[in-house]
């Protein structure tokens, strides 16, 4: 399996606004995009239960004191 390529919060955005327009197709997503299914299919699950705070990638970022 290739590695998958980076891609940015409004990217994101658009690829699970783009799922829920076609009825969520994921696949159909993930090939529009060049994504994986899988990863697809996450970022529209967290965007369902947090919103757009959901597909925010915290990584990296120190711990608050």
């Amino acid at each position: 399996m290739d590695r998958g390529r980076r891609v940015t919060l409004e990217e994101r955005i658009a690829i699970v606004k783009y799922t829920l327009d076609h009825a969520n197709d994921y696949q159909e997503a993930a090939k529009h995009f060049n994504v994986s299914y899988p990863q697809v299919y996450t970022w529209v699950r967290k965007y369902r239960q947090r919103g757009m705070e959901g597909l925010v990638d915290h990584r990296g970022r120190p711990k608050r004191d």
